[in-house]
């Protein structure tokens, strides 16, 4: 039996059991593996080890259920499987690095630790009935003035970046429009890994570096022809659209990837948590 197929099947097992006990012997069993050979297979193909994979993303399940629901911290520390709402808040502080009474007061963009799908979900990602396309477009240089943070895929600091930002933005007195800018600093991609640190930036547009608000960063991204994306919905699939992007289309496509950052952009089209929310991934391209 294909040994993806049978981590599939231990995968979605997990889905359907995140408020319940999940023990090793039983994931093992749904693999048709011994826990110890599930478990070593479990990490060379997802990544992450079992019991972290399932930590992750009960952590990230409950980090939505806090946004978006009324139940009490404690119900929903008990609902996931921890053995107190003290050890879930320690837990959930050193996973999302806000407590879980903070992250009820989020504003910024949530990105949240999403299923791992081996089943190359987004060859089928459809958008209506057309598979999704971006437009083009060429942007001339512009410069951001904001807050940045280092974030890596499996450690993943944005989340906390949006909030300070948030909290900041009554300091811009020039800027060019109410659009957010999530700005995503430019790194060799050949050598990128869930580990891999990487600048990301949360601000606004400016006219220029002297209108940058005290104690902020000022980036200028160089002009560039651009694949313009539209994520639509909820942001805890953010991560499946820009998999779509690097993995499906962009190695099927006439473009190639121009080294320099790639941004989103948050306009009034931008609905936190709504389905009918949408935002813009900007990808710089050129012809092959």
């Amino acid at each position: 039996m294909d040994k993806e197929y049978c981590i599939s099947k231990a995968l979605s097992y997990i889905e359907q059991h995140l408020t319940e006990k999940i023990e090793l012997e039983d994931l093992a069993d749904t693999a048709n593996y011994s826990a110890w050979h599930f478990h070593r297979l479990f990490q060379a193909i997802v990544g992450f080890g079992v019991g972290d994979y399932i930590r992750r993303r009960r952590l990230s399940e409950a980090s939505r259920e806090l946004v978006f629901t009324n139940l009490s911290i404690r119900n929903i520390a008990f609902k996931y499987q921890f053995e107190s709402q003290a050890a879930f808040t320690r837990a959930f502080k050193s996973f999302h690095g806000i407590t879980p009474g903070l992250l009820r007061h989020q504003k910024g963009p949530l990105i949240r630790f999403s299923p791992i799908n081996l089943n190359h979900y987004f060859r089928h990602y459809r958008k209506g009935e057309t598979i999704m396309q971006p437009r083009f477009t060429h942007k001339d240089s512009f410069t951001v003035a904001g807050l940045t943070c280092q974030s890596t895929m499996s450690n993943n600091t944005i989340p906390q970046l949006w909030n300070r930002f948030h909290n900041s933005e009554k300091d811009y007195k020039n800027k060019l429009s109410e659009c957010c800018y999530g700005v995503c600093y430019y790194v060799q991609m050949e050598n990128m890994c869930p580990d891999t640190p990487y600048t990301y930036m949360a601000g606004m547009q400016v006219k220029s570096e002297a209108d940058c608000p005290e104690g902020m960063e000022v980036r200028t991204v160089p002009a560039c022809d651009y694949a313009v994306f539209e994520h639509k919905g909820a942001l805890d699939t953010l991560q499946k659209t820009y998999d779509y992007i690097f993995r499906e289309w962009l190695p099927g496509s006439e473009y190639e990837f121009v080294n320099q950052d790639d941004f989103e952009i948050y306009d009034d089209r931008f609905k936190y948590g709504q389905p009918e929310s949408i935002m813009e991934i900007w990808i710089p391209v050129k012809k092959k």
